[in-house]
């Protein structure tokens, strides 16, 4: 990874994550210069804490993975399905209230919500007490494993709202941002050629089970990846869209759009 930055012309220290928002405020205090986290986050950030010096350049999830998570048995198996199912989750969670308001966009009577946290609900649905669970699609090999039981993916995502994306600080200037952008892309598209790269290295530095999950999530993850539109793109129409949804849903004002990305870097990877 180092070497592919390098190639770029860009010095990189990997710093480990902080967990969800504080990721987002890392980047904003300077902390930190780049972080990958999605929009929900991001908006979760600004919530508690105001504006944020840190704004998106480029977008790597294209299309919203939100969906449920059934057992591979299940009778459900398309997003109608849902309607009127038993989901576990907890109903302050971002992606659970991305989920319902999914539902109702797409006019899909909202499943009996099960109030639960994570791993009451992994353990409800392999007791069969609940139908589903709410999560990433791409979440799959992880939460079969946590359940301990064959899943599913449902997703019901929309394909007009962004993801996750990578953040860069305001105070980056615009060449080192684009640097960064253009070797996040071809860190996607090497990892698309060889999706083993980096196992190794990975199990080095966390020394855990997650690089058993790894493969097969990013196979999940690669259809909301590589798009329609050119890998790490950002489009103003797509913004407006995903903004006033999420921030719809979750009860909060639609902040400035240009607030939230770095108008200079829509339209696709530009040569560094």
């Amino acid at each position: 990874m180092n070497g592919l930055f390098a190639d770029h012309g860009v010095d990189v220290e990997i710093l480990d994550p902080t967990g969800g928002p504080d990721n987002v405020v890392r980047v904003g205090s300077g902390d930190s210069d780049f972080a990958l986290t999605s929009v929900q986050h991001y908006l979760s950030a600004r919530a508690t804490s105001g504006d944020i010096a840190a704004r998106f350049v480029a977008m790597v999830v294209q299309r919203s993975p939100i969906g449920a998570l059934v057992p591979s048995s299940s009778a459900l198996r398309r997003p109608a399905d849902l309607a009127g199912c038993r989901a576990g989750g907890d109903p302050a969670n971002p992606q659970v209230i991305e989920f319902l308001a999914t539902l109702d966009h797409r006019g899909i009577a909202r499943p009996t919500l099960v109030e639960l946290d994570a791993p009451s609900a992994q353990a409800a649905l392999r007791r069969g007490e609940i139908d589903a669970i709410v999560a990433l699609v791409d979440a799959l090999p992880r939460r079969r494993r946590q359940v301990g039981i064959s899943l599913r993916a449902i997703r019901v995502g929309r394909d007009d709202v962004y993801g996750s994306g990578v953040l860069a600080s305001d105070r980056v200037p615009d060449a080192l941002v684009s640097q960064v952008r253009n070797a996040v892309v071809a860190a996607l598209e090497a990892q698309r050629q060889a999706p083993e790269t980096g196992l190794i290295q990975m199990a080095e530095r966390y020394g855990d089970d997650r690089t058993d999950d790894a493969p097969e999530g990013w196979r999940m993850l690669q259809e909301f990846v590589f798009t329609d539109r050119p890998t790490g793109s950002m489009d103003a129409d797509r913004w407006r869209t995903t903004l006033e949804f999420l921030c719809a849903a979750r009860g909060l004002a639609v902040p400035a759009f240009e607030s939230v990305y770095r108008p200079e870097f829509l339209g696709a990877m530009a040569p560094s």
